[in-house]
């Protein structure tokens, strides 16, 4: 699989599979998914990967490489064996924030465009099978993790807060201008 593809994607991974044909046309490097409630520091994503200096087959996040399907039906998440019969996922990134390298982005876009994807109730799950399926046929996955980024609320340091809502994202960026630091607001 190479990297030279031609940029098609405003990317999101679909809940549904009308999510895709809402994409647009932009070419980037790298393309971000995030949760609405997440406040990102693009500037320390954007160092991270730079620091990272790895342009194919990445996926940049929260990676869990120990995840198993919730077996009990009071869950949330929960995933029948006919829906996933292993017992484990292949890694994946969580929610509030992950980002993919073009390449992958573009597999997945074709893949979609074909009929080829096989669709995954969750999300950011879906997103690791889809590359484990890649890895099958040959690319090279860099994993790499972020522990700046909290999929729990945030932490001071961080690079991504998550369930924060529109007065704590104000109050966020306020304290980035202001202190030039990631400091957490109060309740």
């Amino acid at each position: 699989m190479s990297c030279l593809f031609k940029a098609h994607g405003k990317f999101r991974v679909p809940l549904s599979l009308k999510s895709f044909e809402q994409t647009q046309v932009v070419s980037a490097k790298f393309v971000m998914k995030t949760d609405d409630d997440a406040f990102v520091r693009v500037d320390e994503i954007l160092g991270s990967l730079n620091r990272i200096n790895v342009s194919c087959g990445l996926l940049y996040g929260l990676i869990n490489s120990d995840s198993h399907p919730h077996r009990s039906p009071d869950s949330k998440w929960y995933i029948s064996p006919e829906e996933w019969p292993d017992d484990s996922y292949p890694p994946w990134a969580h929610g509030p924030g992950y980002v993919v390298s073009n390449d992958i982005a573009q597999a997945i876009y074709k893949r979609y465009r074909k009929g080829q994807l096989k669709m995954f109730k969750l999300e950011d799950v879906a997103m690791g099978i889809w590359i484990s399926d890649m890895k099958k046929q040959g690319l090279e996955v860099k994993y790499e993790t972020d522990e700046r980024i909290f999929n729990v609320g945030c932490r001071d340091g961080y690079v991504i807060a998550h369930y924060q809502g529109p007065r704590e994202m104000l109050c966020l960026w306020q304290k980035l201008r202001e202190a030039k630091r990631a400091n957490c607001c109060g309740d």
